[in-house]
């Protein structure tokens, strides 16, 4: 079993190019006028095959439009990782899929310490400024030829069998919320959409507990409900991935799936030869913070 891991920021091009364009007050479309703080992290145990990864989701600017150096989002996930991969260890020798879940519960639990010791408490939020710290998440354990995985939001799980085929993708939620959206979204004004978007559909439930929202990792109990998770066997030459959403748009690129495949000595100068080319040719799609951590059996 070989194992590779990373995590970029935003792309120097593309940081650079945003420094320039905030002097005449333009926005790049899709990113964020001001460079942020790291927001994705990633654990890998020093004891068995566990890993995570994960992705803070509500940074907030200060009032000058800047955003803090410490993000309160990064931390949420680097708990996450932390607790995800401390819990699998302690139940490794005899996990299972069901043991998933209790991974998941016990991590997000440590999210929901971090928001409350923040003064974060939701009879004290706005849903803008003031809101929950989250992240999205995913994490594998793997056990001989099983790879047991957890996923919520849009932080992932791929499985590539030679020469490049994806046989396996995690799905994210988005759908659901699409489906529960009122008619008129569009004409809500876009601070309210905001609002509504995070106090309801965030982890949101319906009648008789249906999902209607999206879910991510914030310490409610609710979130629990939107974790996708499940297992599958692997064979020899078989690549598996957990990525954030930056690395998503990458798995479509058959020279990403390829390199992983044939797993070169120069790995890792050879991922970031692309993700530069990507990221400067379209950083909409490519230039985003992104982190991977793939597997090779």
């Amino acid at each position: 079993m070989k194992v590779f891991k990373i995590t970029e920021p935003i792309s120097r091009v593309v940081a650079a190019g945003l420094a320039v364009l905030n002097r005449f007050g333009i926005e790049l479309r899709g990113l964020n006028k001001h460079t942020r703080p790291q927001e994705d992290f990633l654990t890998v145990s020093k004891k068995h095959p566990i890993f995570a990864v994960a992705d803070g989701v509500t940074l907030e600017p200060g009032p000058d439009g800047v955003y803090p150096r410490v993000s309160g989002a990064g931390e949420a996930a680097r708990i996450f990782c932390e607790v995800a991969v401390k819990e699998a260890e302690k139940i490794y020798k005899n996990f299972g899929a069901p043991d998933l879940k209790k991974v998941f519960t016990k991590a997000n639990a440590a999210v929901g310490k971090y928001n409350r010791a923040r003064g974060r408490f939701k009879d004290k939020l706005n849903y803008r400024d003031f809101d929950l710290f989250a992240a999205t998440a995913a994490f594998l354990v793997v056990k001989d030829s099983t790879v047991y995985w957890a996923s919520i939001c849009d932080s992932g799980v791929a499985h590539f069998k030679p020469p490049a085929r994806l046989v396996f993708k995690s799905d994210d939620k988005w759908n659901v919320i699409r489906e529960n959206l009122p008619r008129d979204w569009l004409k809500i004004p876009e601070k309210e959409r905001q609002k509504i978007i995070r106090s309801t559909y965030r982890n949101g439930l319906g009648p008789g507990g249906r999902l209607i929202g999206y879910g991510v990792v914030t310490g409610e109990k609710a979130a629990e409900r939107y974790l996708n998770f499940g297992k599958f066997s692997v064979e020899s030459g078989d690549v598996v991935m957990i990525f954030t959403d930056g690395f998503e748009n990458y798995l479509k690129i058959k020279e990403f799936a390829e390199l992983f495949l044939a797993w070169p000595k120069n790995l890792k100068s050879q991922l970031k030869k692309i993700t530069r080319h990507k990221s400067t040719d379209d950083p909409n799609s490519f230039g985003r913070e992104r982190t991977l951590v793939a597997v090779k059996f």
